[in-house]
C-alpha cells in the first residue's frame, strides 16, 4: 500500500500517513521524514511495521497504532500529549 506523508509532530515522534482509505497514525522516529514523503508497506496494521520511505529510499519502523481515520481524528491523535 503506499500513502503520503499528511502531518509529523517532532517532540512526539508522531506521524499521520494519508492513504487511499484514510489516515495512519503511528509512532517512531520521524527526524529525516518530510511532509508529502511517499510510503510504502503494510499500513492498514496494528503494530510495529517496516516501512519504506520512497522518496529516500529508506526504510524505518512504526508503530501503528490506528489506521483508516478521519482526518479529524488522525490529528487529534498526531497533537494528543
Amino acid at each position: 500500500m503506499k500513502g503520503r506523508i499528511a502531518g509529523i509532530n517532532e517532540k512526539s515522534n508522531k506521524m499521520i500517513i494519508l492513504t487511499e482509505h484514510g489516515y495512519t497514525f503511528g509512532i517512531g522516529n520521524v527526524e529525516y521524514m518530510q511532509l508529502d514523503h511517499v510510503i510504502t508497506g503494510e499500513l492498514r496494521s496494528s503494530g510495529t511495521e517496516i516501512l519504506t520511505n520512497m522518496t529516500s529510499g529508506d526504510d524505518f519502523v512504526l508503530d501503528i497504532e490506528a489506521y483508516d481515520c478521519s482526518k479529524e481524528i488522525a490529528l487529534t491523535l498526531l497533537n494528543a500529549e
